[in-house]
């Protein structure tokens, strides 16, 4: 399940907790008296925030992760199908062409039926949410994701900007910006608002930040705002000055924020720094810090985090390494890097746990070295800036090889045995020949490419996934450790789940020979993959 956030409502028939769980893309609505599960209806992808309503009837669910439409994809084909030219890509895979978005789930708290799923255009790493007293708002901050604009645009916005989502209780949102036109407020996270629904303050991880926002200006703005000013204002980064009123600079990575009960004081996790600010909300000012310990300065580790999680390193601060790999995970989006061709070659975004030893990097296999991928070539190719110092590019890597894999409830743990499903799965895994005694070509063969103990063979592969604007056969064979966790899949992440990896795009047993595998067989396959 993965819970990562809950919230309590009082309801006419009890006390309810509602919790977000990350690990299963679902919410659970429990009862206190006695302790039960009534409930756990579906949300987006990796839940991560919770809220509810002042009446205590909603609650809101936020997701971190956005995902492409499928089906709009089907609907722009149907409305393309007039014109006179024709869609370029097939439908198995055009999805991946189509802007992402986060879902806000708006259910009852008190049986979890779900009244609306409100779809977050091109918004992602919502990590919090509040509902803001006497409005009937509810706020998420959000990173605003341009993934399928090339980075030729990076002085223009590109990659990503943040902002807030304010949603009403019937889950309509209007998305506003957090940043100024010539300076950026990265990851913004934790959030807090004041009994009175006067004041939001929001953590910026990334800038060292905290904005803190009128919500009387702002929702004097919306009062006067036309349904198109409101539907285009994110993007318009001259808005944060009707409504932003101060900029509190804190330590490294600030993630989470709280007020005291009379809301005189905000207190401020600053995470890589170890400590706890106080802020008086009267005078803005710091008024007091908590030191919980030394902030990790002699450990690479630490000091390579500091790095990971630091927007200053790229263009007008605009995003972090974090900010694509959130938790050095991934953020299940493809991207258009403009070096091979503009709106060629879109690349899925690649876990960085368990990166150790998985050399060379990219989906092409060209960088060797993790300080070549995060050297001064990224920089000018991504961050349009000035490299990472030496030092701090050590450091960066240290931090990158200390991550393990990502694991979920599926791993199987050292001296327990595999179930009879996840064994046969791996058999067919390590199959040198089909059940009729045909040899499998070992060039075909799972383990060939996917060898234990990474599970790759760390050399690029021709497996019949390339696109109509791919522009190689060849991709660099990632590791499966974690897998279960990195969805989407291939080099473009067309695949959304495991199995489509054979039912959808393999139908030439290039990418292994699968065309005598039964629905159970594959099953077995994907159970025994996850354990990985």
């Amino acid at each position: 399940l993965a819970p990562v956030a809950l919230a309590l409502a009082d309801t006419r028939e009890g006390t309810r907790l509602i919790v977000a769980n990350s690990g299963s893309n679902d919410a659970s609505v429990l009862s206190l008296s006695p302790l039960k599960e009534l409930a756990r209806p579906a949300t987006g992808r990796e839940p991560f925030g919770v809220a509810v309503s002042e009446d205590g009837k909603l609650a809101f669910v936020v997701s971190r992760l956005a995902e492409p439409d499928k089906y709009a994809a089907k609907q722009a084909q149907k409305d393309e199908s007039d014109l006179p030219f024709l869609v370029t890509l097939p439908p198995a895979i055009e999805h991946i062409t189509q802007p992402p978005a986060s879902e806000l789930t708006v259910l009852s708290t008190v049986n979890g039926r779900v009244f609306k799923r409100t779809r977050m255009e091109s918004a992602h790493l919502s990590e919090s949410i509040v509902t803001a007293p006497s409005r009937g708002w509810a706020i998420a901050p959000l990173v605003k994701v341009r993934n399928l604009v090339p980075i030729t645009q990076v002085a223009n916005g590109w990659v990503m900007s943040t902002g807030l989502a304010i949603a009403d209780p019937k889950g309509q949102v209007v998305q506003v910006p957090l940043d100024e036109a010539n300076d950026y407020f990265a990851d913004p996270s934790g959030i807090a608002v004041d009994a009175a629904g006067r004041r939001a303050y929001v953590a910026s991880g990334g800038s060292d930040v905290i904005s803190v926002v009128d919500l009387e200006r702002l929702a004097d703005w919306l009062s006067h705002a036309s349904e198109r000013t409101r539907a285009e204002a994110i993007y318009d980064l001259s808005l944060s000055a009707e409504y932003v009123v101060a900029r509190i600079p804190t330590g490294r990575n600030p993630r989470h924020v709280a007020l005291s009960p009379d809301g005189s004081r905000l207190f401020v996790s600053v995470r890589l720094e170890d400590k706890v600010l106080a802020i008086d909300t009267a005078t803005l000012k710091v008024a007091g810090e908590i030191v919980l310990g030394y902030g990790g300065a002699d450990d690479p580790i630490r000091r390579g985090e500091r790095v990971f999680t630091k927007a200053a390193h790229t263009f007008q601060r605009q995003f972090s390494c974090r900010s694509c790999h959130p938790d050095g995970h991934v953020d299940g989006l493809a991207y258009d890097f403009d070096g091979d061709g503009i709106g060629d070659n879109l690349l899925d975004n690649r876990t960085l746990q368990g990166v150790a030893g998985t050399r060379p990097f990219k989906w092409n296999g060209k960088n060797p070295s993790l300080q070549v991928q995060c050297g001064p070539r990224f920089a000018r190719v991504l961050m349009r800036t000035d490299p990472i110092p030496a030092d701090d590019l050590d450091d960066l890597v240290t931090f990158l090889e200390s991550q393990p894999p990502p694991r979920t409830v599926h791993y199987s743990r050292a001296g327990k045995p595999l179930t009879k499903s996840q064994e046969r799965g791996r058999q067919l895994f390590f199959a040198t020949r089909k059940p009729d005694g045909t040899p499998i070509p070992r060039e075909r063969q799972c383990q060939t490419c996917h060898r234990p103990p990474l599970f790759t063979n760390r050399l690029p592969s021709a497996v019949g996934t390339r696109g109509p604007r791919d522009t190689t056969d060849m991709f660099d064979t990632p590791h499966l450790l974690g897998i279960a966790a990195s969805a989407p899949y291939l080099h473009d992440g067309r695949a959304r789940t495991l199995e489509e990896l054979w039912t959808t795009y393999q139908t030439n047993d290039l990418h292994g020979v699968s065309s005598y595998w039964s629905k159970h067989m594959l099953n077995d396959l994907v159970e025994y993959l996850k354990t990985l």
